[in-house]
């Protein structure tokens, strides 16, 4: 972002016009978000964050607000823009408190407590240290206050570069997120501290973003949307492709019904469940829309004597979900061994990860999709090494085995090209930790690869309809209590939705989805 800002400067806009255009957009946010608020406490620190907080105190002021101003530091102290604005703020008569004083302190104190609610203008993406003293004292007081605040550009406290909290942080109920989003936009637990994240256009161009090469990115409502298309009027069952899941095993056939039934609801045109033949009417009877390959079993899961008769039948299929609740049974580990040679678009989910742990390389060219407890276990670790490092082990476990990696959890990655891109996905909930969740995620890759969508697509339109439907839920049944099968059902709504819409402003709109 930096080389973003002075790229843009060289190129004839000045740093001004950019700060402008940022407190332009924190107030169009205040107005848009926060429609009661007039009395505004606004906390400027002394570099180009606490200037986009005074040059939105002055502007507000110009749409009937009454904000006051509290400075980190002696007003004279400041330079550059934030001090230019600081003199513009001043003239306009918005009040202006330094609080390097003790009086100053008290006056923020009462300010607080009277106001509707509070910009954060403290720090930006230059922090790279916790903050201590006075700062942190600053920040206390806001989290305190109870009230509202708004974030500009992200939360004072957080360093833009990663998702961890370094120290004192401020609690957002909204961010606006200048230009792009940041690290700690999107990566937990800094991203718990951003609330409501809105991106603001700023005067950055896009061609100058895409040329600062990050290879990490933000899945948004409109690339889903891009993917999955209005269907043509002369479709059929044959037009979205046949799935097969393979999955199930005494006391696990409820995750082959999961799968199946997340990939219905997703889309695919014919879905079969390969499994052991004892579970055949099992599946019928819970899912009668899927259909069934009854496969040799050994001990009630599949033998490995039963891969002639499932590789035969897999030269007329599109795509395979493969592993959700299969076992890991020596004879199960035979029959994966040769299956994982069928050369069609395969989703490799739960055992089958768990089969080779330790041997990532055997899925090349797959889609894998691991919790972090499996992901651990493919790269040999433990899952504390993997939460402490999402990132760096999404990457690790693309470059290991050669395949597309959805490593699960709060803000999943999707890591392909070797680990060397990066795609995060923003919908989800805590609703959705429950048993089977998995097996509709991995159902509804499997159905937009039977479909004709590339692994990587497939994997970040599925994991972001999977979430948005979450959210859906959410607003329902809370935070808890949640069936997979419910969010199974939810999938074709939420895509609904999305095809209704116009591409929103924010992460928060677009997993309303």
């Amino acid at each position: 972002m930096r080389r973003a800002d002075l790229t843009t400067i060289r190129g004839g806009i000045p740093s001004l016009e950019l700060m402008e255009n940022a407190a332009s957009a924190l107030v169009d946010e205040l107005r848009s978000a926060y429609r009661g608020w007039r009395r505004i406490v606004v906390v400027c620190g002394p570099g180009n964050n606490g200037g986009d907080g005074l040059a939105a105190a002055r502007l507000a002021a110009g749409r009937g607000m009454a904000p006051r101003v509290f400075t980190l530091r002696d007003p004279k102290t400041y330079g550059g823009d934030a001090a230019e604005n600081l003199k513009r703020t001043r003239a306009s008569g918005v009040p202006i408190v330094s609080l390097e004083s003790s009086s100053g302190r008290a006056a923020l104190s009462r300010a607080l407590e009277e106001s509707d609610g509070v910009v954060d203008a403290l720090f930006g993406t230059g922090l790279t240290r916790p903050l201590e003293g006075r700062a942190a004292r600053v920040v206390a007081a806001i989290n305190r206050c109870g009230r509202p605040v708004c974030a500009a550009d992200l939360p004072s406290g957080l360093s833009s570069d990663t998702g961890d909290l370094i120290g004192p942080t401020v609690r957002a109920s909204s961010t606006v997120a200048f230009a792009a989003p940041k690290r700690c936009h999107v990566f937990f637990p800094a991203r718990a501290c951003c609330g409501r994240i809105t991106i603001a256009d700023i005067g950055i161009s896009r061609t100058v973003l895409r040329r600062m090469q990050s290879r990490l990115a933000l899945a948004e409502a409109g690339d889903v949307a891009r993917l999955l298309g209005p269907r043509p009027p002369d479709s059929h069952k044959g037009s979205f492709g046949r799935l097969a899941i393979v999955a199930g095993s005494r006391g696990k056939s409820g995750a082959a019904i999961l799968a199946a039934r997340g990939a219905l609801r997703a889309g695919a045109g014919l879905v079969t469940v390969f499994c052991a033949e004892s579970l055949e009417p099992v599946v019928v009877t819970a899912l009668p829309e899927a259909m069934t390959l009854g496969l040799l079993e050994e001990s009630g899961a599949i033998a490995e004597g039963a891969a002639t008769r499932a590789l035969a039948a897999l030269a007329s299929f599109d795509a395979a979900v493969v592993g959700p609740g299969l076992s890991t049974s020596p004879a199960t580990v035979g029959f994966l061994r040769r299956l994982l040679k069928v050369r069609i678009p395969m989703v490799c989910d739960a055992d089958a990860l768990n089969a080779f742990a330790g041997n990532p390389r055997v899925f090349a060219g797959r889609v894998l999709t691991p919790h972090p407890g499996e992901a651990a276990r493919l790269l040999g670790v433990s899952t504390s090494d993997v939460q402490a490092d999402r990132l760096g082990a999404a990457r690790r476990l693309a470059r290991a085995s050669g395949g597309v990696v959805l490593l699960k959890g709060a803000a999943s990655l999707v890591a392909s090209d070797a680990g060397r891109s990066v795609t995060v996905n923003p919908t989800g909930t805590p609703l959705m930790a429950t048993a089977g969740a998995g097996d509709v995620l991995a159902g509804a890759i499997g159905a937009f690869l039977a479909g004709g969508l590339g692994s990587v697509d497939a994997v970040v339109a599925a994991a972001w309809l999977h979430g948005a439907g979450g959210e859906m839920l959410e607003r329902r049944l809370g935070d808890a209590g949640l069936l997979a099968e419910e969010l199974a059902d939810a999938l074709p709504l939420a895509r609904k939705r999305l095809s209704e819409r116009s591409a929103p402003a924010s992460l928060a709109d677009e997993a309303d989805g």
